[in-house]
């Protein structure tokens, strides 16, 4: 027999094939060897897992757990504590979809609300450009009326979502009454919806007490959701059963998935960015690989960051500078170059004024009132070059009239490569095709970077070709 207890806010799994069990939800740690250092000869295999010693995990986690079970001992005997159904899936009584906002709610937005109405909470994992903000109106509209008082804080990344989040439900017609706060705007604690930014609660969650008793807890760009974050704490802090987060992808860290998904609930609904292409919600993609090849290599030195060595060489180097330079003098429509460090990011900008074109460079000391005024360009006017930190341009803007998107700064990061596409993904009367220019530099980590690359791309479903330049 395998039982599942509902222990002070967790589930506690025991019986049967438990080292089984809490086994297969662990993975190699992989920094073990940085952290114990000297110890590390007494932990032959050291592990992270997603269940304790003793059989704790988080609620979220619960299905994870159960589907497991189920395909691997199907005629094991269960025993569930009966409060652990009204846990795992409360749902939400009385409540029906909204579908009444300014625009009609597409077939999967509706599935996506009914799921999270028939679950009360979870993951609804959509890719980008799939009407997200649309998605939470709705839900948000369909609990507020089916209840006498209702209090949501919706969580967005940061302050230029707040603002978007804000006009957009606003354009929507939403009928709940709704505020923002950041460090400029204090909240209206009437609001029946409070749209905040990671940073002002990570500094003002403590002094904020009626933070913990809000109805309904909704997460947006719920990846960035991290198992040794402030935030991951905090969302443990809210008691409400009702949480609700939305993504593209999930990391692909798995204690960082199991972290999102024990806190909010599991996967309820998913729609990939590659379903939305086919049935022409967004636009199609197809990515350019520029294979660079350099007549001299970086120092590789042992006993030093040869990492930023590389880095350092690829940002300063004329020639690869020169290709982007000549990649956007040949382009006409615009180009949004992602980069990673504010230094490389300088150095393009410097390099691309030279060229007759509107160029602007997005980094942190540019005000949220300047972003706006730049996407509004964007929007308006063709031949813009936008060079952004893809810490700030990556998630949550909405461009529609992005004709390029350049990987200027290498990595291998799947959310952020994925999420970073799906800037350009949106549809546009001028746009019939998304062109990805990814720079490929053939070093050391620039070889293996490229190599994941290529694998999102697959995954994704992204065509891609391969060509190479050589420096003489």
């Amino acid at each position: 027999m395998i039982e599942f207890t509902f222990d002070k806010g967790k589930i506690r799994v025991k019986g049967d094939n438990f080292t089984d069990i809490r086994d297969h939800f662990s993975i190699k740690d992989e920094t073990a060897r940085f952290r114990l250092k000297g110890r590390a000869r007494f932990y032959a295999n050291p592990k992270i897992y997603c269940i304790t010693p003793t059989g704790l995990f988080e609620i979220g986690m619960f299905y994870e757990v159960l589907r497991y079970i189920k395909e691997k001992y199907p005629n094991e005997e269960l025993k569930i504590d009966p409060v652990i159904p009204s846990i795992v899936k409360p749902g939400l009584k009385d409540a029906r979809v909204y579908d009444s906002l300014t625009y009609e709610l597409r077939d999967y937005q509706e599935i996506a609300c009914t799921n999270a109405i028939n679950f009360g909470r979870g993951i609804l994992k959509m890719g980008t450009g799939a009407g997200k903000t649309l998605t939470i109106c709705s839900l948000l509209m369909s609990i507020y009326l089916s209840r006498d008082k209702f209090k949501c804080l919706l969580i967005v990344p940061d302050l230029g979502l707040v603002s978007q989040t804000f006009k957009d439900f606003t354009e929507y017609n939403a009928q709940f009454k709704f505020t923002k706060w950041t460090g400029k705007n204090k909240p209206d604690l009437t609001a029946n919806v409070i749209i905040a930014n990671l940073g002002i609660l990570q500094s003002q969650f403590n002094d904020n007490d009626w933070l913990k008793d809000v109805d309904a807890l909704v997460i947006d760009e719920c990846h960035k959701v991290r198992k040794s974050n402030k935030v991951s704490k905090m969302i443990q802090q809210i008691k409400t059963v009702h949480k609700f987060g939305l993504t593209g992808t999930l990391p692909d860290n798995k204690p960082d998935e199991w972290n999102i998904i024990g806190k909010i609930g599991h996967i309820i609904y998913e729609k990939d960015s590659y379903s939305l292409r086919t049935e022409k919600h967004l636009t199609p993609a197809n990515s350019s690989i520029l294979e660079i090849n350099y007549k001299e290599q970086p120092r590789y030195i042992s006993g030093e960051n040869n990492f930023k060595n590389e880095l350092d060489f690829i940002y300063e180097n004329n020639f690869r500078n020169g290709i982007i330079k000549q990649l956007c003098s040949n382009f006409n429509n615009n180009i949004l170059i992602l980069v990673n460090h504010l230094a490389h990011g300088n150095k393009l900008y410097d390099t691309l004024t030279a060229l007759d074109k509107q160029v602007y460079f997005v980094r942190g000391e540019v005000e949220v009132e300047e972003r706006e005024r730049i996407k509004k360009i964007m929007e308006t006017d063709s031949d813009v070059i936008c060079v952004a930190m893809s810490s700030i341009f990556s998630t949550g803007i909405n461009i529609k009239n992005i004709h390029m998107i350049m990987f200027a700064a290498g990595g291998k990061s799947s959310i952020r490569t994925i999420q970073a596409i799906g800037r350009g993904l949106r549809l546009h009367e001028s746009k019939n095709k998304l062109k990805i220019i990814d720079l490929a530099d053939f070093l050391k980590y620039g070889q293996r970077h490229v190599e994941k690359r290529k694998e999102i791309y697959l995954q994704e479903k992204i065509p891609y070709k391969v060509s190479s330049v050589e420096e003489k």
